[in-house]
């Protein structure tokens, strides 16, 4: 999706953690191996687990800050610092992949639909 173009459906935390899944299934695939904690592990359960993490010694996601400029989404799209795009040394994420998760932050983090959607 190109910049300035908004999604047409909402995103959930459910999308992301597939996203997020996938890369670690492939990068493990790719490498034949586990990834080493804290250095490729881009495993969260809970959309508030991915919000209080730490990657390389900055927040993943902090408050108040557009999607697009949180660690998280600058370590998936070009490597922050030091540190190469990631999971270290692919498979990556697709552009239109990291653009979802950017938006999914910029919406909130929404967990999911809400309970009742005929009530729009």
């Amino acid at each position: 999706m190109p910049d300035g173009q908004s999604h047409t459906q909402p995103l959930y935390w459910p999308r992301v953690k597939i996203l997020l899944d996938g890369i670690m299934e492939r990068w493990k695939e790719r490498w034949g191996r586990e990834p080493y904690p804290g250095i490729h592990e881009y495993y969260w359960d809970t959309s508030q687990q991915l919000a209080a993490a730490v990657l390389s010694g900055f927040r993943a996601i902090q408050p108040g800050v557009p999607g697009r400029e949180t660690h998280l989404v600058r370590s998936l799209a070009r490597g922050v610092g030091g540190f190469g795009k990631m999971p270290l040394q692919g498979p990556f994420l697709s552009t239109a992949e990291i653009d979802e998760i950017a938006a999914w932050i910029d919406a909130g983090m929404p967990e999911g639909p809400p309970e009742d959607t005929n009530t729009r």
